[in-house]
C-alpha cells in the first residue's frame, strides 16, 4: 500500500511463509519509526528498536537472566506477588463492585518485573510508585492512533510532561542500580558484607555477562560497582522490560479469564487440571514454591494461554525493508521488492485467518495446542512473541508468570464482564485503554465487547471491566 506523502509505502504480511522470510530467513532491521516512540518509554539504545551490533551486544548480555533454568529460581518471588493479587480480588468480591481487571493485573505484573529484574519492591499493588506512575502516564502521551496524535506529540505541555516522566524513570532505576551494586565496591575495599542471601536478579546476571564480554574483548575486567555504559544500558533495558512485560502478561490474564468464562467446558477442564496436578487450592502457592517444575505438568493451562495469545496478540512486528532485497509470494511466486518499505507482519490477521487455521479460526479451542496435536498446527503461524533472532526475550517469563497466576486464580473466583456498568468507573483515575464512545450503548467488534484498543500495545477495551465472585 502506497500512502505517500503521509507515510512510506507499507508491505502488509498476512502469511506465515512470508513472515518467515522477513523475520527468520533474512531478519530485516526493526522499523526505524519505533525509535521516536520507544525513546520516550525506554531512552536511547533499547532492545526493541535498536539494530546491529548494539542490539546483539545487549541481547547477549541479558539473555542469561531470561533462561528457563534461571526463571525457575524466581518462582517463589512471583508466587508471593500473586498472593497479594488474590487478596485484592477477594476484596473486590466482598463489595461486588465493578473494577477494571487490567488495572489490577498491570500492577501485579509490574511488581513481578521489579522483583525478577531488579530484586526491588515497587509496591504498586498496595500503593503508588513514582517511577511506574510516570511510566504509565508516558504511554498516554505517545501516539496511539486517532486524530489527536500530532497534538499529543507536539503540544508544549506534552513535551514537558514526557521530559519530566523520562527523568523520573531514569533517576529511579539509576538509584536502585547504584544501591544494588554499591555492595560490590564495599567488598572490593574489604568491607565485611554478607552476600550469600542476595538474590540473583536478571540485572545481576547481566552485569556478570557484561564483565565477561569486556574480558573476552581484551579489556581489563570492570572494577566493582557499576560503570556508566552498563548503567545507561541497564536503565534502558529495564524500562523496556516494564513496557513489554506488563503489556503482554496483564492483557493475557484479562483475555484468558474473559474467554474461559465464555467457554465453560474449557474452564471446567483447566480447573480439573489444577486439582489433579496441584492438589487443594489452599496449598497451591506452597506446592508451586516447593517444586516450581510442577508447572511444566500444566499442559492444558499452557494450551489455554497459547490459544488466548493466538486470538488476542498484544503486538505485531514491524521491520524496515532494504534495497536489493525481495520477498517471494508463496502462492504466486512473485518477487516483491522491499526497498525502503515499512514491512508490517500482522499477527492478529494471521492468527484469525480461516485459510491458515481452518473453519475454527475464530473459535476458542485450547486443545489445538496440546502436545498430541502439535503436528497438526499450521507451521509458523503462531507468533505472538515473533520468531527468529528478534523474538521476545521475555516470552518464557510471560508464560511462566501467567501459568502461576491462572493456577492460583481460576478455582477461587468467577468473573462476569461488566461493560454495561462503565458509568460507575468514569472517575476512577486509572490508566486504562479509553474508548471515547462508550456512552453510546453496547459496542463490539466481531461480536466481542472486549475488543482491543492500542495503548502502547493492544489492550482490552476500557481495561476489561468485571465483577468477581469468590467461590469458596
Amino acid at each position: 500500500m502506497d500512502v505517500w506523502p503521509f507515510s512510506e509505502p507499507i508491505l502488509y504480511v498476512f502469511d506465515p511463509a512470508l513472515s518467515q522470510q522477513v523475520t527468520q530467513d533474512h531478519s530485516y532491521p526493526k522499523y526505524r519509526g519505533l525509535i521516536p516512540f520507544m525513546i520516550h518509554l525506554a531512552g536511547p539504545g533499547d532492545m526493541v528498536s535498536s539494530n546491529g551490533a548494539h542490539w546483539k551486544k545487549w541481547r547477549t548480555i541479558f539473555n542469561p537472566g531470561f533462561a528457563a533454568s534461571h526463571l525457575m529460581t524466581l518462582v517463589p518471588l512471583i508466587t508471593d506477588e500473586c498472593q497479594i493479587f488474590i487478596r485484592k480480588l477477594a476484596g473486590h468480591a466482598q463489595t461486588n463492585e465493578v473494577f477494571r481487571l487490567e488495572e489490577d493485573a498491570t500492577r501485579l505484573t509490574v511488581d513481578i518485573i521489579g522483583k525478577v529484574a531488579l530484586d526491588t519492591e515497587l509496591g504498586t499493588q498496595n500503593g503508588e510508585n513514582e517511577m511506574i506512575t510516570a511510566f504509565r502516564e508516558q504511554t498516554h502521551l505517545l501516539p496511539n492512533g486517532g486524530p489527536l496524535t500530532f497534538l499529543k506529540m507536539w503540544s508544549p505541555s506534552g513535551i514537558v510532561k514526557r521530559w519530566r516522566n523520562s527523568r523520573i524513570m531514569r533517576s529511579y532505576i539509576g538509584g536502585v542500580l547504584d544501591q544494588r551494586f554499591a555492595k560490590e565496591a564495599q567488598v572490593a575495599n574489604g568491607a565485611p558484607v554478607e552476600r550469600k542471601q542476595r538474590k540473583r536478579a536478571i540485572v545481576d546476571l547481566a552485569m556478570e555477562g557484561y564483565k565477561d564480554q569486556q574480558e573476552d574483548g581484551g579489556q581489563s575486567k570492570a572494577s566493582p560497582g557499576i560503570n556508566t555504559e552498563f548503567k545507561d544500558a541497564a536503565i534502558a533495558q529495564i524500562r523496556t522490560f516494564i513496557f513489554a512485560g506488563h503489556d503482554t502478561t496483564s492483557s493475557t490474564i484479562c483475555y484468558a479469564v474473559y474467554m474461559l468464562q465464555k467457554n465453560p467446558a474449557c474452564l471446567e477442564r483447566i480447573r480439573k487440571e489444577h486439582d489433579d496436578v496441584l492438589g487443594p487450592l489452599d496449598s497451591t502457592p506452597q506446592v508451586i514454591k516447593n517444586d516450581p517444575h510442577v508447572l511444566n505438568k500444566l499442559e492444558y493451562t499452557l494450551a489455554v494461554i497459547r490459544e488466548t495469545l493466538r486470538l488476542w496478540p498484544a503486538a505485531s512486528s514491524t521491520r524496515t525493508g532494504e534495497p536489493g532485497f525481495t520477498v517471494r509470494d508463496p502462492k504466486t511466486g512473485e518477487a516483491l521488492p522491499t526497498d525502503d518499505y515499512l514491512i508490517w507482519v500482522v499477527h492478529y490477521a494471521q492468527h484469525r485467518d480461516p485459510d491458515i487455521w481452518g473453519e475454527s479460526a475464530t473459535s476458542f479451542q485450547p486443545e489445538r495446542f496440546l502436545p498430541e496435536n502439535a503436528g497438526k498446527l499450521p507451521e509458523g503461524a503462531w507468533r505472538p512473541f515473533e520468531k527468529g533472532p528478534r523474538n521476545c526475550i521475555g516470552q518464557d517469563l510471560a508464560l511462566l508468570e501467567t501459568k502461576i497466576i491462572l493456577a492460583m486464580l481460576l478455582r477461587r473466583f468467577s468473573f462476569r464482564p461488566a461493560f454495561d456498568s462503565l458509568e460507575e468507573l468514569k472517575d476512577d483515575g486509572s490508566h486504562h485503554s479509553r474508548d471515547a464512545d462508550w456512552r453510546r450503548g453496547k459496542q463490539d467488534i466481531d461480536g466481542e465487547e472486549a475488543y482491543q484498543i492500542l495503548l502502547g500495545a493492544a489492550k482490552p477495551r476500557e481495561g476489561m471491566p468485571v465483577r468477581v465472585k469468590e467461590l469458596l
